[in-house]
């Protein structure tokens, strides 16, 4: 049993919500670099979300105590920041060849959720995705959309 399903189950709601919302059918993700520095860049969720509020982003959704999970927006781009939970999933963002539309990723994590492709819609405005880690801290951004 991971974590996320030994937590309130308004912290699973949050999580699939989530999870649901960033596998819509159209989203790509690719990885961005990572910053590897003595481990005092972002020790934590809590840490980057301040960062991304003085830059001006509006915090939507946090959870977790301490967070493992945010979500920030400024304009139309978004910011997802979290510390991965399950080992399997840490494992596949540490590997540099692996890509983040892999369909095996993408099943395990509906699994995760308890979903199937057919509970997702399609994006209404796909996105393109950036997964890059700062430290210990993953970090998703969006493009502006066009």
């Amino acid at each position: 049993m991971n974590e996320a399903s030994q937590q309130p189950s308004s912290f699973n709601a949050a999580l699939k919500a989530v999870r649901r919302y960033l596998m819509e059918k159209g989203h790509w993700f690719d990885r961005g670099p990572s910053y590897e520095g003595d481990g005092s860049v972002l020790s934590d969720v809590r840490e980057a979300v301040r960062m991304y509020e003085d830059m001006g982003y509006r915090k939507l959704m946090e959870f977790g105590d301490p967070p493992i999970y945010a979500v920030l927006k400024r304009g139309q781009r978004e910011a997802h920041i979290f510390q991965p939970q399950d080992p399997k999933v840490r494992a596949w963002l540490e590997d540099d060849h692996i890509t983040f539309n892999d369909p095996a990723l993408r099943a395990y994590l509906l699994g995760q959720s308890a979903l199937q492709e057919s509970d997702l819609p399609v994006a209404d405005g796909p996105r393109h995705f950036h997964i890059n880690e700062v430290d210990n801290v993953y970090i998703v951004t969006t493009d502006d959309p066009d």
